[in-house]
């Protein structure tokens, strides 16, 4: 047999979206292609963790968002959702607020107006929200008892505090704090045609694309607030960066060691995304290559960098056991060293790059991978045209200077480190 030649990837184009304003001036992003009679639409709002005025709001009302309405039930709308074989569900990020379809294409016009009645007729019945309530206290009691979750939890409160955004987790507390008001005012505040952005992906014919024009074009619903989005919430707490949480009856440790560190602004973010996938971004990382295949001290082990629109971090996530903690931390804490003290191998980048470059130009394959990735860049309100800068720096950067960056970031003593068995 003769294996294929390897080749450089030389060249990653980024297809662009075409863009129209509707007349209510919702901006939308399509990525046409109609191999396949199926499309994916996203209505993006401006909104998820960052704007609640009450832990778990935004969960809640994604969850809710096909609850019954004026004329329907939640079962009289989840059958009409269900007869065109369509998928409508909500979910809400850190920064977002997302309503998402998908169906066959000659189905958009009627699931179109079904979307149409989640963003405007939702009643949000108490009963419905007890129920939301008590499917939640139930998750987090089974949640609990899982350490990676609770080493999770630990450590993003150890980052940026109980109280905030992105430290917080639902407890029973904030489960049995929300309240219908709270949710009909969140609906009505911020999921509303001046706070979202709509992003079409597939088979889009023109007369679905003339009915968007004219259904969400005609969008009016009027929010009680002037919407504005305050770019920084203080991070007001400061507790202890090494927590060892004791589990009973526990076989194994899970452990998160990390920082706070940047999004996708940052100027060394391209080469930072390279240092990290030689560190323990992917199956042939250092991590993996010494504590999983030769020390056998764990199953899997990773580190990656989360860019998030105001904030990031970055962690190394993985599971020992007990008996083997301490030599798996000593191994964890020695690959660094190592990258902090020496130049890494020619090699050893080239072939991270290689398969970082495989990973970028894979966003780029069809319309839902340019859909997903545009994106993403779009609500951090990073400009498009830095991809391809990512992807240069990424060819550009060299052993000296993938050195400079971890010596910047990855000192242990700027770290949070979470153990939790």
């Amino acid at each position: 047999m003769t294996i294929p030649t390897i080749h450089n990837i030389q060249k990653i184009d980024f297809k662009l979206p075409e863009k129209i304003t509707l007349k209510n001036n919702i901006p939308v992003f399509i990525f046409l292609d109609d191999k396949q009679n199926i499309l994916k639409l996203d209505i993006v709002f401006n909104a998820g963790r960052w704007v609640e005025n009450k832990q778990l709001t935004a969960d809640a009302v994604a969850a809710l968002c096909k609850s019954s309405t004026s004329n329907l039930s939640a079962y009289q709308l989840n059958e009409k959702i269900d007869f065109y074989g369509a998928t409508i569900k909500a979910s809400t990020g850190y920064n977002t607020f997302t309503v998402s379809l998908a169906c066959l294409s000659q189905f958009l016009i009627p699931c179109l107006d079904l979307i149409m009645t989640c963003l405007n007729d939702i009643q949000f019945p108490e009963h419905e929200l007890s129920l939301f309530q008590k499917n939640a206290k139930a998750k987090l009691a089974v949640n609990l008892e899982k350490s990676d979750f609770l080493a999770d939890t630990l450590f993003k409160e150890s980052v940026f505090g109980k109280q905030h955004p992105y430290g917080y987790t639902a407890n029973n507390e904030s489960i049995e704090a929300i309240n219908q008001s709270g949710i009909i005012q969140y609906y009505n505040n911020f999921v509303v045609p001046n706070n979202c952005s709509v992003f079409i992906a597939g088979d889009v014919q023109t007369e679905a694309l003339q009915y968007i024009e004219e259904n969400l074009g005609n969008w009016v619903k009027n929010s009680a607030l002037k919407i504005t989005i305050n770019s920084h919430i203080p991070i007001v707490e400061n507790p202890p960066k090494n927590i060892r949480i004791n589990k009973e009856n526990s076989t194994q440790a899970s452990i998160i060691l990390g920082k706070r560190m940047f999004n996708k602004h940052n100027e060394d973010y391209g080469a930072f995304m390279l240092l990290n996938t030689i560190f323990g971004g992917y199956f042939g990382s250092r991590l993996m290559n010494n504590i999983r295949e030769d020390k056998g001290l764990t199953y899997g082990i990773y580190s990656a960098l989360q860019p998030l629109k105001f904030d990031g971090f970055w962690a190394i996530y993985t599971d020992t056991n007990l008996e083997k903690l301490d030599i798996c931390m000593q191994e964890i804490k020695s690959e660094i060293n190592i990258i902090l003290e020496n130049l890494i191998d020619d090699d050893e980048i080239k072939l991270a790059r290689n398969y970082l470059l495989g990973r970028f130009l894979k966003r780029t394959d069809g319309a839902f991978n340019l859909l997903e990735t545009y994106k993403s860049y779009y609500i951090e309100e990073v400009g498009i045209e830095h991809f391809g800068t990512f992807i240069e720096t990424i060819r550009q950067a060299d052993a000296k200077n993938l050195q400079e960056i971890a010596q910047k970031y990855l000192t242990l003593d700027t770290m949070h480190q979470i153990i939790v068995g």
